[in-house]
């Protein structure tokens, strides 16, 4: 029996399955990130031995091929990146990395085109056409986009609640939600958890449910803020499917999609507003799965009747 591993990067989880090649779950487990541009090398080599140690536990079994989606990534790694990552952590004949909305489209098991977008505590779309060729849209990281993201939907929050505080713009329960959440009385108490050391990026993307928690209760900043992710997220995807064949299905995964209604609905909304053929949809099954797919098709076996 082979068995194949596959393991899903998230920005703030790392999720390992480890299947055999019927695809019968043998073994999950859930760790810490392994996104490097996030955590640092170190730490995420640390995270992935860990997470590696731990859905091998108890398992005497010899993986035929192993497949990681990473959100640091946008296209396949090389073998040179791949080395410093898993060098010494993974033993197998065959270890590919590519990015987190890669192994997403795998778990589409698309026949012909498919597209793919991530909303977790960043963002990205990727789409592949008939022909196999792979192209993206977003996925700039936190600097320069991630629109639609958990972080940045909840750094607009954190923004906007300082700002209401301050009577600089309009007042919003996102300032008191801002307080709870962070454990502080005032808010110039936020500089020294923001800056001293400074806070990591899934630490400020929990802040994300806060403001559609708002927002559901009605506050018309935290509305706002909700709406225009949205928006820029449509737009970011909309420049993909344009690039695609008409009526390529949209899978959505991450947990801004999974967890926030409103959010996914004015998503699919304005999606269906340019691309009323689009068939849009949360994945049937995880991206974890999508990388174990992927793994298995590195080793020559057709995931046409797996699962």
């Amino acid at each position: 029996m082979k068995y194949y591993l596959g393991i899903d990067g998230g920005g703030t989880k790392t999720v390992a399955v480890i299947c055999d090649e019927k695809g019968t779950l043998v073994s999950k487990f859930v760790g810490n990130s392994i996104n490097y541009n996030a955590v640092g090398t170190d730490t995420a080599r640390k995270n992935l031995k860990d997470t590696v140690d731990g859905v091998l536990d108890g398992k005497d079994i010899c993986l035929s091929s192993a497949f990681i989606g990473m959100p640091a990534l946008s296209e396949r790694a090389d073998e040179a990146l791949t080395a410093k990552l898993c060098g010494g952590i993974i033993d197998c004949p065959k270890i590919t990395m590519d990015s987190d909305v890669y192994i997403g489209l795998e778990a589409m098991k698309p026949s012909g085109s498919a597209a793919m977008v991530v909303s977790g505590t960043g963002s990205m779309a990727v789409g592949r056409l008939d022909d196999g060729t792979v192209i993206h849209t977003g996925g700039w990281g936190y600097i320069l986009g991630d629109e639609g993201s958990g972080y940045a939907i909840a750094l607009d929050g954190i923004k906007a609640a300082i700002c209401g505080a301050e009577e600089s713009a309009e007042k919003t329960a996102l300032t008191q939600k801002m307080l709870e959440h962070f454990k502080v009385n005032d808010i110039l108490s936020l500089i020294d958890i923001f800056y001293d050391p400074p806070l990591s990026n899934s630490e400020i993307a929990r802040f994300a449910p806060a403001v559609f928690e708002c927002a559901k209760n009605g506050d018309t900043v935290a509305k706002s803020i909700g709406k225009s992710h949205a928006k820029l997220l449509a737009n970011t995807v909309s420049a993909l499917l344009k690039k695609m064949p008409c009526g390529t299905p949209l899978g959505l995964w991450g947990g801004i999609m999974i967890n926030c209604d409103e959010f996914r609905n004015e998503f699919t909304a304005l999606i269906k507003e340019k691309y009323p053929e689009t068939e849009i949809g949360i994945l049937k099954y995880p991206p974890e799965y999508g990388a174990v797919f992927a793994a298995m098709k590195e080793d020559g076996i057709d995931i046409g009747g797996i699962l």
